[in-house]
């Protein structure tokens, strides 16, 4: 359970750090070339492999949020090459170490944590001080993290000592204080007293109360669309007579999740898109293509096919990735989120 719990701190605390540093990169290359700064301020080649990363995530859960860019998808070493690349962003996180070299080390080692949390490898008190104290410097170093600083009193506790000796008080959560008051009520066994004396006893039925509360997590949104029941060839062929718009894009959005994956990953060749086939002969589709906005539907279908193509005539997977990426698969898929959130939400 320790183990878990320095595991779930340095979770946390590596969490803010790679925030706090998207935001400081982000800003500085914003201010150092303007609109450009994605393809100007970020090596061609960090760049490259960056969207790779986001193009492999979205084709197995193409559901991607709106507001991410590149930087979102970089870890530590990524983030110090990007920031090794600007003269302004390197003067500006120079003091957090005696020189360049050194820099780059405590990125390296922050990077090498960040995979230990990443595949549930133990974090030791060493890792969790190194978090800890990096943090420190950082909310400290120089004015860009002026805005940061904002949201320092939240975890003051944490870096308020020594880089080894602050991780203790990580269990400034509400889990352990809850286990301690649970430790309270053993006094008051008699059942006679708390009715006798409910102010000498005040104390101990206030923690009682906050136990019912933990049950109300479990109530999460859960995806509807993505919970659908999978939409039969007899159901879809009912719903474009009947001119059934959520059930036919139901249909499409279950044969596009199911699709993508196999797209980017080159086992295209064994997939079949009958939804499709059904849909794009039919009369709903020639009515609804400019309505509803179907052209992004259509453009992926498009891409599957010439995929498909590809892999037949012996296209490797190496080279199938390049050729999705010249023709803005991830763009494409987006472009279907946003096809799908409009005409389907519940």
């Amino acid at each position: 359970m320790a183990k878990l719990e320095t595991n779930l701190d340095a979770c946390q605390l590596s969490g803010e750090i790679l925030i706090r540093l998207r935001k400081i990169i982000r800003d500085g290359l914003r201010g150092a070339y303007g609109a450009a700064w994605k393809e100007n301020g970020i090596p061609a080649e960090i760049r490259e492999f960056l969207l790779q990363r986001q193009a492999r995530e979205a084709s197995i859960n193409w559901n991607l949020s709106d507001s991410v860019d590149e930087l979102d998808f970089a870890g530590y070493v990524n983030l110090y090459d990007i920031i090794a690349g600007t003269g302004p962003l390197m003067q500006r996180f120079l003091p957090l170490a005696p020189d360049a070299h050194v820099l780059r080390i405590r990125f390296l080692e922050l990077d090498t944590i960040l995979n230990r949390i990443g595949y549930c490898r133990p974090i030791s008190e060493a890792d969790l001080g190194l978090l800890v104290s990096f943090e420190d410097r950082l909310k400290r170093s120089s004015t860009p993290a002026a805005a940061a600083e904002e949201s320092a009193p939240a975890r003051a506790p944490r870096a308020a000592g020594p880089a080894p000796e602050t991780p203790p008080a990580a269990p400034a959560r509400p889990a352990p204080p809850e286990k301690k008051a649970k430790a309270a009520p053993p006094p008051p066994p008699p059942e006679p007293e708390p009715a006798a004396a409910p102010a000498t006893k005040a104390p101990p039925p206030p923690p009682a109360p906050p136990e019912p509360e933990p049950a109300a997590e479990p109530a999460r949104p859960q995806p509807t669309v993505a919970a659908a029941p999978l939409v039969g060839p007899q159901e879809i062929e009912t719903a474009l007579k009947r001119g059934d718009n959520k059930i036919v894009l139901t249909a499409l959005y279950q044969e596009v999740t199911a699709l993508a994956d196999g797209l980017w990953n080159g086992s295209v060749t064994s997939l079949q898109a009958r939804t499709w086939e059904s849909v794009r002969e039919s009369q709903w589709y020639r009515e609804r293509f400019t309505q509803l906005g179907l052209k992004p539907i259509s453009d992926f279908f498009g891409l599957f096919d010439r995929a498909k193509e590809k892999m037949l005539s012996g296209t490797s997977r190496n080279e199938l990735q390049e050729f999705l990426k010249e023709h803005n698969f991830v763009q494409v898929l987006l472009a279907l989120k946003e096809v799908f959130k409009q005409h389907m939400r519940p």
